[in-house]
């Protein structure tokens, strides 16, 4: 019951994120127009690749080391957190292709969420799952407001609005985590960055899937079709995130379970895969075309359920990859998808524009399934 318990508040938190970023992007869009919203997500969309940087796999490096050394857990974290500082001039980027204030803006974003998202290992590691939510409860809350009571759309202004939200959910967060009861003790060296690239690699190998789409989108396609593909994209992968949510309490403990109880695991997932893809496309093709006015046809919304469901299917077999130290298959496969992926909306873009690129990601998620089949 208690796991039970736990898996609901982690699918909870971890559904809040996607389901909040949804709703931002509706009522930013109804509010504001696709033109200017779509200006905003074009600065978001690098602010989080630059965060996704500086993040170098920290969350899967430190959940195996506080599994090995629960007693210095805190001394780990602290390490891996200012040895990765040294990686935060690379924001200075932003100068290069923004404005002055949306820059300065940008870079401080990101350094509050490189905070926040540090937080995460804690978050996991000590089942903190509600006062996560809560946090984010009150952030994103901030942002709504800000949505309805801002008249002129600039994106310097929700720049400085995600910095606040972002700044007191991290606060919130470190005092729910118990950061502030434990001395601060770290070393700073390379062997962080060292020891942590593999997950980067991991990580990178799976941004690269699931993320190339929305940059070429941002690149070939006008602000306009950004919002509607980031909308429409959006819902989905909160569909395909719910496999994730239901593993990840399971994490700190992947690498002590047997295999009858991981394949416990994955029945679970197989079992709900079809029921929850089936709803939650329903779901999404009545909000996106009776609310939000997304006039796709019926065709964009089974890709949207085909691209979901192989999520299901092989999360749990990329967990046991990386228990049995078999990395290098899955950054093979990954970077094999990133690469069809790539060369299928390059050629499809053009032509069909973001139906193309629905098609390129749904195949490439197949084919990773297969992949992903072959080798556990």
């Amino acid at each position: 019951m208690h796991k039970l318990l736990t898996i609901g508040a982690n699918t909870l938190q971890g559904f809040t994120n996607p389901v909040c970023n949804f709703l931002i992007i509706v009522f930013g869009i109804k509010t504001f127009g696709k033109e200017n919203w779509g200006s905003f997500i074009t600065v978001m969309i690098w602010v989080l690749f630059t965060t996704f940087i500086l993040s170098w796999g920290n969350r899967d490096y430190l959940l195996r080391k506080f599994s090995k050394s629960p007693a210095r857990i805190y001394y780990n974290f602290y390490s891996n957190l200012f040895t990765r500082g040294l990686l935060l001039p690379i924001t200075l980027v932003f100068f290069y292709f923004f404005s002055f204030a949306t820059s300065v803006w940008a870079c401080l974003l990101v350094i509050v969420i490189f905070i926040h998202s540090a937080l995460d290992t804690l978050v996991i590691y000590k089942q903190k799952f509600l006062l996560q939510f809560t946090t984010d409860v009150i952030a994103y809350s901030i942002i709504f407001i800000a949505i309805f009571i801002i008249e002129d759309f600039q994106k310097v202004i929700f720049l400085k609005i995600y910095t606040l939200a972002f700044a007191i959910k991290t606060i919130l967060l470190s005092f729910f985590v118990g950061l502030w009861k434990n001395k601060i003790k770290f070393s700073v060296t390379n062997k962080e960055l060292k020891k942590g690239f593999p997950f980067f690699l991991l990580g990178l190998s799976g941004w690269l899937i699931s993320k190339t789409d929305i940059y070429f989108v941002d690149i070939y396609l006008s602000n306009k079709q950004l919002s509607e593909y980031q909308l429409f994209i959006t819902s989905f992968l909160m569909l395909q995130a719910l496999a994730a949510y239901f593993v990840i309490p399971f994490t700190k403990h992947i690498y002590r379970l047997n295999q009858k109880s991981l394949n416990k695991i994955q029945k679970l997932l197989y079992s709900i895969a079809i029921p929850v893809t089936v709803f939650g496309s329903c779901i999404i093709w009545v909000i996106l075309e009776y609310f939000a006015s997304l006039n796709f046809g019926f065709i964009y919304y089974l890709l949207g359920s085909l691209f979901v469901l192989p999520c299901f299917f092989y999360t749990l077999d990329i967990m046991k990859l990386i228990k049995q130290h078999k990395e290098k298959k899955i950054i093979i496969i990954s970077i094999l998808s990133f690469l069809l992926s790539a060369s299928l909306i390059f050629i499809l873009i053009e032509s069909y524009e973001i139906l193309g690129v629905i098609i390129s990601v749904c195949i490439t998620q197949w084919v990773a399934l297969f992949a992903y089949k072959f080798v556990s």
